[in-house]
């Protein structure tokens, strides 16, 4: 039998509850027993993180091949990735799924493990009302987000660490248009079609991952320029 602390309990319902990933996410290293079975800090799935960046920021991202990151939240459901705050990003920015296989060492706290947990869950009820904030944090998502919590230096954005593309344009021509960089032909159009996930009245939309794939193939020979542009600038 586990035992979970008031604190480890406090810790994780903070977590999912928002707000500074960086300080809720240092004191919840804290708070994690050294004893802590190492089923809950490890994870051998593929887990998906939504990020939101210009398109050209995307493209330099994945020129670079890295992007400087921390303490985040990570999930075992891609439908949840794609979902993240509402949905695909605001109109001037461009959604991008990055897919990985945690690093050893990197997960913090598996917390889908925690709730497939009879101990937790039991602690969990017993503890809900000291637990501040209950019915924000723990109470209020439990483990519909199917989250992973890790600690990375920095994330590998290789082209296949990419699962999915999104954004919010008005019709399949615009998606197509603004995919190719020119006026898509008729069996373009229908192939952009054909890779929508979803393409809902307001105009937003992911691309499946051969449709994603696709792209970024497009993008390859593009990235050498991508690489030469930085430099230069920054030299300047």
């Amino acid at each position: 039998m586990t035992s979970f602390s008031l604190e480890l309990l406090q810790a994780v319902s903070d977590w999912q509850k928002g707000g500074d990933t960086i300080k809720k996410g240092e004191r919840l290293k804290n708070s994690i027993p050294a004893d802590l079975p190492k089923k809950f800090r490890t994870c051998f799935m593929s887990c998906y993180r939504q990020e939101a960046h210009a398109k050209e920021r995307i493209w330099q991202l994945i020129a670079d091949n890295h992007l400087p990151e921390r303490i985040a939240a990570w999930t075992l459901d891609l439908t949840v990735a794609k979902a993240f705050k509402g949905g695909v990003p605001p109109l001037d920015l461009h959604g991008v799924i990055f897919k990985i296989v945690p690093p050893t060492g990197s997960v913090i706290l598996n917390l889908t493990e925690l709730y497939r947990d009879a101990d937790f869950l039991a602690a969990l009820q017993k503890c809900r009302d000291k637990i501040v904030g209950w019915h924000e944090g723990a109470g209020r998502y439990q483990d519909t987000q199917q989250e992973v919590i890790l600690e990375l230096e920095s994330l590998d954005c290789a082209i296949d660490n990419v699962v999915s593309l999104g954004g919010f344009i008005g019709s399949v021509e615009q998606i197509a248009q603004e995919l190719y960089g020119r006026d898509p032909s008729s069996a373009e159009l229908k192939q952009v079609s054909n890779e929508l996930t979803s393409l809902t009245p307001r105009g937003d939309w992911w691309l499946t991952e051969t449709g994603t794939r696709a792209v970024l193939e497009r993008v390859k020979p593009h990235l050498k320029r991508l690489r030469e542009k930085k430099r230069r600038q920054e030299e300047q």
